[in-house]
């Protein structure tokens, strides 16, 4: 700060060292002085020239000559060194600025201001009155206007700022002229100091007449002689003897005159080499001695050694001169129980300062960030587990000091003396009723540390075995809980919990950090590990919680292991409030698993209560969400109340309080339920019919499952039917009254869609002919419910018939496993498939009018024998078969894949109660194409016998286009489509690339050929007729030339007609063959080898094979290459859609 206010070239200012290097100092001095100030180019400006000094021992002359460059002023070796150095470093104050710069720049700037204020202040707009001249002398005072009061702070802006300028600078002027001042009285103290200092630095002046004299001679006559006389050196025999008189001295005085005041402590003494050793156990050694025969005169220290480890072997002689110092003062002052008290308080707080030594160790190596040190007054804090519970949770510590040994209450005995005591304050609390025991002889901080954190580990395992001992699982042993606490390596202690049969949980803590650690690792204990370390800030009193949480999501995982791979859904709370659940599950309950199962009614529900009871298993059904219109609340804001209620539960007997999910488990309680729910839909149903029926036992079904049968009358169900069809029973039907119905297991079938889903009705079948039932014994675990397969139950219905129908004993030999009939005494057993938690009564009943449904259908079938073989037939679906060569017929079927002529399956289903019949097809059936078309028939005025006539005519014509259509797939210059008008009539279209004529320099062209095949009849024989349908010219072109061949020739089971063909059954398939190959002839001999290929055409209108959305429902769904077949044909390469005309 000097520099900002020293006026640089000032004479009368003080004199800057800025020419210090160019002082002379003898000759080599001036020279380098001068060289160096060559490196300036441009000499300063304000700086005051300054003669240089004569210099000492030299002339003017001389000086003046190096000066002025003579030859022999600078070597040119050295002179060249000079000149390659940097230049100058530039001194601090070379860019300051003088005070006066300072204050005339501040001046013109406060000048600049004020005009600028002053300018700024004429250009703002006056007010209103006075613009307009009406301003009076009684307002120019106290006008207030906008513009004045803008004007008025304007100018207090600019004082403002100007005065804290000039504030500044006066304050800077102020303390330059204090500077120099303050400056010299610095110098003077700074001086001052100097003379202090060397007062400890003086030395004598050396007396060289004395040191000269005693090295050569030895001696000097006028030294003073002291007259010291050197005694004679002791012999052994001598100091043997001053060694046992000194033994025997202190064995009479501490013998008799210091016994009554040798501290207890002290009573542990030997005398030997003239010496008494002290020894405290654990604390130190010190040796004492008499100089002296008075038994008043006091003890003298000799030695002091360390009894405990680790310590000091050594003591350094300045610690041993300052122990000797203070104990020598103490033997002085206070005698033996002085020096006790003395040595012992210093060994106390050395034994604290090791432990402190080694904790900060502890802090800074394998303990790192798990220890917080802090030394106190004579004290030792030592934290652990710091991040444990975080910054706000709990904290525990362990303090380390001395105790004063004093009793609280009694008389004070001698043995009463200080010690090293230990507080242990556990999750900020202070834990009196723990004694922890530590060694205080082999001194080691993480042996302590670890016996303190065991003592809390101990704490939390056992508390938490405690609690759990007493929940009923683990009180009833049957699940294994144990735990193993060690007092000294906490590492060891952990608690063994049995979660599941097969699942075990092993809980430690970790004893640095503190944190738990849950083995053996897994997804589940890597969880509630993070849970336990996060969310449990007593794990004392809280952990015991999480392990009866985890151990029943152990549970419930298992049961959701073995049950999803079982076919079991894992649903959410149907929104039954807490309140209706309470009702019905244990109070203790702390979560309920809710569970579905594939082919189930909506409304039933697998409920599992867990609690540390066990788990309880329910069957609940819950009625329908959506409330009346009666029930809407009239407040507006008012919510409506749309929660579930509980229509019904059944619990579920088991007897052990946790049963293993085991696989068998969860197979043999599937079956148990689904029987459950079955029964007691069955007699809810009963009871809603009012018919009479009655419990009674039955052998008949599956020795896991022990349900009672129902038997019911008949004659009261059929009552409750509509007129139409009591007719019917009234006519064909004679039963008896009794009807017996038993369960009989579980039943698994193969989901083909998303659809059959929603399919609720009982009666409704599935794709693949009927299966027998298994019991819940043969039920294989792996077949049992899987994802992709729906669960029916099946109950048996036994009735007879008086008298025996005619048409059931005709197909005796043909019936399925559903239908169990004996012609001689007229017994009749149903089976009876329904999802679980639904009724079978109406199912019955539908069964029983659907009989005569089966007999009209039997008798169509036994006409068409010859085309179509019945395989089964049950009351709701007839399997039949067709497609082999027949002998009657005289012709040939088409190959299937080389294999030979392919039987193909057909089922009708008439199962369902709107009387709408249904065709399901195999996969890979060519009918596929076409079976929308012959639902339609089926259902129509025809039904079955026209379907039956239809299946053997269309067959070879399905496989004839199937055929064309995969050939054309390899042709790169054309495809073919299939377009299916009806069941007879088919459109086929093929797009061929046709190079340009000779010499042209057209691009290829598309030409569209099209074909229609379709049946016709001529004297009541069918014949299929093919022609050619698109647009040409009346004389043809080279595709009418292409198949001439084919319209003038004739073969087995079909005719050229010169331009179409005609074909039976028998022949249409190689008459297709016959047209496509003249055409793929056609397209492969033409000219142009590089065709392009076809774009996309426009979509058509009607697809070939579009399945209505109710079929879709119904029928078996195919493949996804029988479904891309149906909807875009059998082209492999190019899929395009069929453009109508």
């Amino acid at each position: 700060m000097p520099g900002v206010i020293m006026e640089n070239g000032s004479r009368n200012g003080s004199h800057t060292n800025h020419d210090r290097d160019q002082r002379l100092n003898g000759v080599n001095g001036a020279g380098y002085a001068i060289e160096k100030g060559k490196a300036r180019e441009e000499p300063l400006q304000n700086v005051t020239p300054v003669s240089p000094p004569i210099p000492n021992g030299l002339k003017a002359s001389m000086v003046e000559g190096h000066q002025n460059g003579g030859d022999g002023a600078i070597p040119k070796d050295v002179k060249a060194q000079l000149d390659q150095l940097p230049p100058e470093i530039l001194h601090i104050t070379q860019g300051y600025l003088s005070l006066s710069s300072l204050l005339s720049r501040l001046a013109q700037k406060t000048h600049n201001d004020l005009t600028r204020t002053i300018t700024d202040m004429a250009q703002m707009s006056l007010p209103a009155a006075a613009a307009n001249g009406n301003i009076s002398h009684g307002m120019s005072n106290d006008d207030n206007s906008q513009e004045n009061l803008a004007k008025k702070l304007r100018l207090l802006n600019f004082a403002q700022d100007a005065h804290t300028e000039w504030t500044k600078a006066l304050i800077i002027t102020n303390w330059s002229r204090r500077s120099e001042d303050s400056y010299y009285d610095f110098a003077i103290n700074e001086l001052m100091e100097v003379k202090r200092s060397l007062v400890h630095a003086r030395l004598p002046n050396p007396d060289l007449k004395t040191a000269l004299a005693v090295l050569t001679t030895g001696k000097a006559s006028w030294m003073p002689e002291l007259g010291y006389i050197q005694p004679p050196p002791l012999t052994a025999k001598e100091i043997l003897k001053s060694l046992e008189n000194l033994n025997t001295l202190l064995s009479i005085r501490l013998s008799l005159q210091e016994y009554d005041s040798i501290p207890i402590h002290f009573m542990d003494y030997t005398i030997k080499s003239g010496r008494a050793t002290f020894n405290v156990a654990g604390e130190f050694a010190v040796d004492l001695t008499i100089a002296d025969e008075d038994p008043e005169t006091q003890f003298w220290f000799i030695d002091f050694r360390f009894l405990f480890s680790p310590s000091l072997s050594d003591v350094p002689p300045h610690v041993r001169f300052h122990i000797e110092s203070r104990v020598n003062e103490a033997l002085m002052k206070d005698g033996l129980p002085g020096c006790y008290k003395l040595l012992h308080n210093m060994v106390l707080t050395h034994k604290i300062s090791e432990f402190r030594r080694q904790a900060v160790g502890l802090a800074r190596g394998k303990w790192i960030d798990g220890l917080k040190v802090e030394a106190l007054n004579r004290a030792l804090s030592v934290q652990y587990w710091l991040d444990r519970y975080g910054r706000k949770g709990p904290k525990s510590w362990i303090i380390l000091g001395v105790h004063s040994g004093k009793r609280k209450v009694g008389r004070p005995h001698p043995k009463d003396t200080s010690r090293l005591s230990l507080r242990w304050f556990r999750d900020s609390k202070e834990v009196k009723e723990v004694d922890i025991p530590f060694d205080v002889v082999d001194i080691s901080a993480e042996s302590l540390l670890k016996t303190v954190i065991a003592n809390h580990v101990d704490h939390i395992l056992t508390s938490t075995y405690e609690k759990l001992r007493l929940k009923p699982l683990f009180a009833s042993h049957e699940a294994v809980l144990s735990v193993f606490t060690s007092k000294t390596k906490p590492a060891e202690s952990e608690l063994k919990v049995q979660l599941t049969n097969d699942r075990h949980l092993t809980v430690r803590i970790e004893p640095i950090t503190g944190r738990f650690v849950l083995g053996p690792s897994s997804r589940l204990a890597v969880e509630f590990e993070f849970k336990l370390n996060d969310q449990c800030n007593d794990p004392a009193t809280n952990a015991h919680n999480f392990i009866e949480e985890m151990r029943q999501r152990a549970v419930r995982d298992d049961i959701l292991l073995r049950g999803v791979s079982l076919g079991w859904i894992r649903v959410t709370n149907p929104g039954i409030k807490l309140d209706d659940l309470r009702s019905v599950v244990p109070k203790e309950t702390s979560q309920v698993l809710w569970l579905q199962r594939p082919g189930w009614v909506k409304n039933w529900y697998f409920a599992v209560s867990m609690s540390v009871s066990g788990e309880r298993w329910w069957l609940i059904e819950t009625t329908d969400p959506s409330p009346d219109a009666s029930t809407a609340p009239t407040v507006r804001n008012q919510k409506r109340d749309t929660s579930v209620k509980i229509s019904s539960s059944i619990p579920i007997p088991i007897q052990n309080i946790s049963p293993t999910p085991s696989y068998d488990f969860m197979a043999n309680l599937h079956v148990f339920a689904a029987a459950l729910v079955s029964h007691y839909a069955n007699l809810k149903a009963l009871h809603g019919r009012r018919t009479r029926h009655k419990l009674q036992s039955c052998n008949t079904t599956p020795s896991s499952v022990k349900v009672p049968a129902i038997y019911l009358q008949l004659s009261e169900l059929i009552a409750t039917l509509g007129p139409d069809k009591k007719s019917i029973m009234g006519k064909n039907m004679a039963l008896k009254d009794i009807v017996q119905l038993t369960f009989q297991g579980l039943e698994t079938r193969t989901r083909r869609s998303k659809d059959t889903q929603a399919i609720t009705s009982p009666t409704v079948q599935q794709t693949q002919p009927s299966v027998p039932a298994l019991s819940a014994s043969s039920i294989p675990i792996q077949k049992l419910g899987l994802p992709h397969e729906d669960v029916f139950v099946m109950t048996e219905a036994r009735m007879i018939f008086s008298p025996p129908p005619q048409a059931l004993k005709m197909i005796k030999e043909n019936i399925d496993r559903d239908i169990a009939f004996h012609q001689t005494s007229g017994a009749f057993a149903l089976r009876l498939r329904s999802r679980v938690g639904e009724s079978i009564v109406s199912s019955l009943i539908e069964r029983v009018v659907r009989i005569e449904r089966l007999v009209s259908f039997i008798k169509i079938l036994q006409a068409q024998e010859k085309s179509i073989q019945c395989k089964t037939i049950s009351l709701g679906r007839i399997t039949f078969t067709y497609g082999k060569i027949n002998p009657n017929a005289g012709g040939d079927v088409m190959e299937v894949d080389g294999s030979g002529p392919r039987e193909f399956t057909a089922v009708v289903d008439f199962s369902t109660a709107d009387n709408m019949m249904t065709l399901i097809l195999e996969r890979g059936n060519p009918h596929l194409e076409i079976i929308d078309h012959l639902t339609r028939i089926l259902n129509g005025k025809e039904g079955l016998d026209g379907v039956a006539t239809l299946l053997p005519l269309t067959l070879p014509v399905l496989q004839g286009l199937d055929a064309l259509e995969m050939a054309w797939a390899s042709v790169p210059k054309g495809q073919a489509f299939v377009n299916v008008r009806a069941a007879d009539w088919y459109i086929i279209r093929y797009d061929i690339s046709l190079s340009p004529s000779t010499g042209t320099t057209s691009e290829f062209r598309t030409q569209k050929v099209m074909f229609e095949v379709r049946l016709r009849h001529r004297r009541g024989i069918p014949w299929w007729y093919i022609r050619r349908t698109d647009a040409r010219e009346r004389e043809g072109d080279g595709v009418d030339v292409a198949l001439k061949p084919v319209w003038n020739t004739a073969g087995k089971g079909w005719q050229g007609m010169r331009v179409s063909g005609v074909a039976q059954a028998n022949g249409v398939e190689e008459l297709l063959g016959k047209v496509d190959s003249a055409l793929r002839n056609f397209v492969t001999s033409n000219q142009a080898t590089q065709a392009q290929p076809v774009a996309p055409v426009a979509p058509m209108m009607q697809h070939r094979a579009k399945i209505p959305a109710r079929q879709q429902q119904q029928q078996q769904q195919p493949t996804p290459n029988q479904s891309q077949s149906q909807s875009q044909g059998r082209n492999n390469v190019k899929r395009e859609v069929v453009e109508i005309d």
